[in-house]
């Protein structure tokens, strides 16, 4: 239901996140979301539009996340019309602390991500994002390629 280059740049969005996150580039970041992007972050908070996006990550990339590594690890695209597709995108992190500055642990999550092809583009329009927790078993691991 998409093409072959389609798919290549929704897999991109996950190498541009890491490598916006890792730079510590939240233009970069803010750039890969729509304009009106729904944004729920790893805590559980809801961040509404782009400026929002980016002003928050901007915040946290200069205190608990100033020294973090996120890795996009894998990605599951799954087309519901020719311009919207699911993604799952599985990805690890080190490096952060919680909002006190104790470190954390290193983790891995899954982000799901609603990507929509825009003026040419493909971009992240809603994103929902959570840890996986040490004792979810393999049995409830999807592997992502």
């Amino acid at each position: 239901m998409i093409s072959p280059e389609d798919e290549v740049e929704i897999r991109g969005l996950g190498h541009a996140f890491e490598v916006a996150w890792n730079t510590h580039d939240m233009d970069a970041l803010a750039s890969l979301v729509t304009h009106g992007v729904d944004f729920v972050h790893v805590g559980g908070g809801w961040l509404g539009g782009r400026d929002v996006v980016r002003k928050y990550h901007a915040e946290r990339h200069a205190t608990q996340f100033k020294n973090s590594v996120h890795r996009t690890t894998g990605m599951t695209i799954r087309p519901l019309t020719p311009e919207i597709c699911v993604a799952h995108v599985r990805w690890n992190n080190s490096g952060d602390t919680d909002p006190d500055g104790t470190p954390r642990q290193p983790r891995e999550g899954i982000f799901t991500w609603v990507v929509r092809h825009i003026n040419g583009r493909w971009l992240i329009d809603v994103a929902h994002n959570t840890n996986i927790r040490p004792e979810v078993g393999p049995e409830h691991r999807k592997p992502v390629s």
